[in-house]
């Protein structure tokens, strides 16, 4: 019952005024549409369907109230190799922020006694190879050029009560193709924690991202792919967790997205993970062939974390991300 005066605030903070209708009907109406990817193997393996499940230096990217759960510094890198030219880098560090009174008074605080939430910062980049230039008539300039897009990321998190955690974030958004437009918008998340009957681990979480903002390029204007989702996962048996996320974009029809993990402890110190899953955002007549199903693993080695994911987008080929992380 707690999670919904903040559910009530998201729902209302994606929908503000002039923002237009949500659904298919806004299709081809949004611009950086590199901020839709996705940011590492992890979540491209469970296809993206993460947001009540995350709970590393990730979630500055997928949402800001999973960074409540790191009792850790974490860094991470990933790097994605996509359709013909095009690439994706994403780089990530959180730390959680001690509070100065908490272990010395005791005294109860709304915030965990030992913390004052934690705080991230994120880059994500993307470069989609170069082009050559042609003109209003299609003929050949000689010239080319490389479509090249970031957003900077600052994110906070923390439980602010038994169970419930909220998060906000900030982000810079830059773009450029011949000329360049850049925005800030607003990432704004909350999830709650608990346990199903039969002691079954529960999450429940409320996201909206990309609140805010046009990228402007001359007179025209696109506003960012703003997304609102409503995600789940259940630990279903000691190491596997199932993940169900369903998404509200503004400039297409709802979808959903499910994803599957099974970490395997094979000896102390040493860790795999097998994932699979569905991401709904892409399917078979946009593209043509093999889209949605999703794959990845991942080792864990001390305080190292490797990790793959796949993604197939059909006729336009697939996309393959490597992360590197470590918790210290």
């Amino acid at each position: 019952m707690k999670l919904l005066p903040l559910a009530a605030l998201l729902v209302l903070a994606a929908f503000p005024a002039g923002a237009g209708g949500f659904g298919s009907s806004q299709g081809g109406t949004s611009g950086a549409s590199f901020l839709k990817l996705g940011a590492d193997a992890r979540a491209a393996g469970m296809g993206g369907a993460v947001r009540a499940a995350v709970d590393d230096a990730t979630a500055i990217y997928w949402n800001p109230a999973g960074l409540a759960g790191l009792r850790y510094r974490h860094a991470t890198m990933t790097h994605g190799a996509s359709y013909q030219s095009t690439f994706q880098d994403f780089i990530a560090y959180a730390q959680p922020v001690e509070s100065p009174f908490g272990r010395q008074t005791g005294r109860e605080r709304d915030l965990r006694p030992d913390q004052l939430g934690t705080l991230g910062i994120a880059v994500l980049y993307q470069n989609s190879g170069s082009i050559n230039e042609v003109d209003n008539t299609a003929q050949a300039t000689g010239e080319r050029f490389t479509p090249q897009d970031l957003a900077v990321f600052l994110a906070w998190g923390a439980t602010v009560s038994r169970g419930l955690d909220v998060g906000i974030g900030l982000k810079y958004v830059t773009s450029q193709i011949k000329g360049t437009a850049s925005t800030g918008a607003v990432d704004l998340g909350a999830r709650w924690r608990t346990w199903l009957p039969g002691e079954f681990p529960y999450a429940l979480s409320l996201s909206a991202q990309n609140l805010g903002g046009q990228l402007k390029f001359r007179e025209a204007g696109d506003p960012l792919p703003m997304l609102v989702t409503v995600g789940q996962a259940l630990r279903v048996v000691k190491g596997l967790v199932v993940t169900l996320d369903l998404n509200a974009p503004r400039d297409r029809a709802m979808y959903p997205s499910f994803g599957l993990e099974w970490r395997v402890p094979m000896k102390q110190g040493l860790s795999a993970a097998l994932r699979g899953g569905y991401d709904g955002r892409l399917k078979g007549d946009d593209s043509g062939g093999l889209t949605g199903i999703t794959f990845g693993g991942g080792l864990g080695i001390q305080r190292f974390g490797f990790d793959y994911g796949w993604s197939p987008a059909g006729g336009l080929g697939s996309t393959h991300k490597l992360s590197l992380s470590y918790r210290f």
